[in-house]
């Protein structure tokens, strides 16, 4: 029943492709509770890739590390990719320092940009969880030799991060084994041959809809809190509003 009803559910998405993330989420762990929540992984991937990449240089005086975030709104349906907090520059508009900060992380500038949408945005790559095996996004070379030693050795990672899980029942330990086998050699097929699924269908479009990016901007002078805002493939010129990052909190 519970097959038939996610099915129905899922094909009607796939026609209209209304279903929000979280929808999504809240059917597979009513079908699948074991399934990880696309929502969850996409925004841990997204964080880890930002606290793993490089210091920013905004100027010779002022150097961040580790300052974009990632955080979903259920409740506007949004994902944002945000910096907080930078001060104002002296000489400068909320807009161009926005825009001067947002040029040293190419990866970001390029999705702002209509001509590279086509690109993949590695932070993004979390979400797109049938790609996903022992919580990594594989890379895979199609080089019989080397992938084989990959899928060898994150096997080998399962069994050592799962090892609680092994016992003397080494039918049990068999079936975990191969179960894995299964899910990684699944996740090497559909990477070598570029397979789109539904469910990457359904991602695509919605990521589409709801990223966002801000960045917020505190004029000390004049003890106003600004945000820059940005849509993907409309452009570096941001919307500047004000804002306070406590407001942004709640949503």
């Amino acid at each position: 029943m519970k097959f038939l009803f996610f099915f129905l559910f899922f094909q009607f998405s796939v026609l209209n492709s209304q279903i929000k993330l979280s929808d999504l989420d809240d059917f597979r762990s009513f079908t699948k509770p074991e399934e990880k929540s696309i929502i969850e992984t996409g925004t841990k991937f997204c964080n880890d890739f930002f606290d793993e990449n490089k210091n920013i240089v905004i100027s010779n005086k002022k150097n961040f590390k580790n300052f974009f975030l990632c955080k979903f709104s259920k409740k506007r349906n949004r994902f944002y990719i945000y910096m907080l907090s930078y001060s104002k520059e002296d000489m400068k508009s909320i807009k161009e320092t926005c825009e001067d900060i947002i040029v040293n992380w190419p990866w970001i500038a390029d999705h702002m940009d209509e001509n590279f949408k086509y690109q993949d945005k590695d932070y993004l790559k979390g979400f797109y969880i049938e790609n996903i095996f022992n919580n990594k996004i594989l890379n895979f070379k199609n080089n019989i030799k080397q992938d084989n030693r990959l899928i060898n050795n994150e096997i080998d990672n399962f069994i050592l991060e799962n090892r609680d899980l092994f016992t003397v029942d080494n039918e049990k330990n068999n079936y975990l084994v191969e179960r894995e086998i299964k899910k990684i050699s699944k996740v090497y097929k559909k990477i070598l041959t570029r397979d789109e699924t539904n469910l990457d269908k359904i991602i695509k479009t919605q990521l589409e809809k709801i990223v966002r990016y801000k960045i917020f901007v505190n004029d000390t002078k004049n003890f106003i809190s600004y945000s820059c805002n940005w849509k993907p493939g409309k452009g570096l010129a941001p919307y500047v509003k004000k804002e306070k990052f406590s407001e942004f909190e709640n949503i």
